[in-house]
């Protein structure tokens, strides 16, 4: 379960960081060609301040997950579980701004739901 857990989050770190990053490089979304009708009902001008938070916030935090998960450190699943918290706030915000529904968001709002209960078993398991 912890390699399962590892690779799922190693994906979500490994795709979300360089996606954020072209994004904050272009904000007209070009790089990932991206709309900009995409992002007409939310209140940002263009695609920096989400490249931002899909960064930092949901790539950051799953960077720092795997690494501790790979160095089996005390805090690693806590890090998993905030990592799948955050990319499972990302998805959610997203629909809600977009309004939009794509296969992609499937993807990650379930490896964001199996990271948080694949963490907390292992977490339970720690404990018996």
């Amino acid at each position: 379960m912890k390699t399962l857990l590892l690779v799922i989050v190693a994906f979500v770190a490994v795709t979300a960081i360089p996606c954020g990053i072209m994004m904050m490089i272009k904000p007209d979304g070009s790089l990932l060609q991206l709309d900009m009708q995409l992002i007409r009902h939310s209140t940002f001008p263009n695609y920096f301040v989400p490249g931002f938070a899909l960064t930092f916030l949901a790539g950051g935090v799953n960077l720092v997950a795997v690494l501790q998960l790979f160095r089996k450190k005390q805090k690693a699943l806590n890090w998993a579980i905030a990592g799948g918290l955050m990319i499972v706030a990302f998805e959610v915000v997203q629909i809600l701004v977009i309004q939009t529904y794509s296969w992609f968001q499937t993807v990650y709002l379930l490896c964001g739901f199996f990271m948080i209960l694949i963490a907390l078993q292992l977490k339970h398991k720690e404990l018996i």
